[in-house]
Parts: C-alpha cells; structure tokens; sequence
C-alpha cells in the first residue's frame, strides 16, 4: 500500500487525469521524502492501462515545467513536453538527451555541469519531468530488484541539485492564503476561492 497521501495530488498532468490509478512496491528515503513505486493508470479516454516505474524528489524551490528526455527513448508518462529545446554546452549529454523547459533559464541553472554528468552516468533508463518543487523519474515498467536502482538514482540526482536554483525559483508558499497550488495547475499570487473570506 502506498503510505503517502499525496501521490496522486503530484503537480503533473499523470496524476490529474482523473482516472483510476494503481500506486504498489513502494520504497522510500526517510530522511528526504525521496520514493519510487510502480504506477498504473487507465484514462478514460482510451481504456487502456499503463504501468511504470517511478520515482519522486522533492525540490527546494517551485520552478515552472521543463524535462529531459532520452533521445530515441520511450517515456511511458507521456508527461507533455512543454516550451521550448534547450541546448547545453556539455556535447555528450546533447546527444543522448533533449531538455524542454517553459522557462529555459531554470534549465539551464538545474543542469550544472555536475548535475548532467550524473544524469549521464544513470544505469536506469529514464525520462525527467520537473514541475513546481517535485522532480519525478520515469521508467518502464522495472523488475522488484530495479526499484533499489532507481532509489539510488533518484537520491544521487537530488544530491546534485544546484543550490543556486533555490535563490532564482523561491519556494512555493507552505502556509497562509497561497498553499493550495496543486489542484490550481500553477502557482498564482492570488488566493483560491476556499482562501477567499467573505466580507462582514
């Protein structure tokens, strides 16, 4: 059984879909909220159900779409691939991977040097989808033993996560009029209607 309440509320269009989902073999990182699980899903619109591997980081700082995605590869969220190509200075990761990002700054201040020299070296094939303070790795479905693999994945990239970014893309608000953000798709400076009080 899957122990966190929140998965199905992730800010990416997977989990909005509003269709029946399935969340199993779920391991996690304690001490970083780090997890994967295997994801089934069945939009209503095609019937048919999908199945995958996944894997969520959470991020210190809200930063707006973007993914990375191996070139040739099959991304089984078929998460959508929003703005535009970026290109990076490090040719091998150009050849094996193309960045889309809304804004093409948080790409390039999320792919240090550092950070695509891990992606590089990633033993497990996947596709990275960033959106507002959640980074989810992608795969198809793995073997039980994989899933340990794609753990150590998930919590190798969040080491490697620039500092920098955090001082470019502040994190979304956790309290007062501005927390509920999930169910908006964005981030917006006004408050929901539930945040909204009526006038005496």
């Amino acid at each position: 059984m899957d122990p966190f309440p929140d998965t199905t509320m992730l800010p990416f269009r997977l989990f909005g879909w509003g269709s029946p989902h399935w969340v199993e073999n779920v391991v996690w990182d304690g001490d970083q909220a780090i997890r994967v699980f295997d994801l089934s899903v069945q939009p209503p619109d095609t019937g048919s159900r999908r199945s995958m591997s996944c894997g969520v980081v959470p991020l210190p700082f809200a930063v707006p779409p973007m993914a990375i995605v191996p070139r040739g590869g099959v991304d089984p969220s078929e998460e959508p691939l929003i703005g535009g190509i970026v290109h990076l200075e490090l040719d091998a990761f150009e050849q094996r991977f193309e960045v889309r990002a809304a804004d093409p700054r948080a790409a390039v201040a999320l792919l240090d040097q550092r950070m695509m020299a891990a992606l590089l070296r990633l033993p497990v094939a996947v596709a990275i989808h960033v959106h507002e303070d959640r980074m989810m790795l992608v795969a198809p479905l793995l073997e039980p033993g994989d899933m340990l693999v794609l753990l150590a994945c998930a919590k190798g990239l969040a080491e490697r996560v620039p500092s920098v970014v955090a001082s470019l893309y502040p994190p979304r608000a956790s309290e007062g009029p501005y927390e509920h953000r999930w169910l908006q798709g964005s981030w917006s400076p006004d408050p929901t209607s539930a945040d909204r009080s009526e006038p005496s």
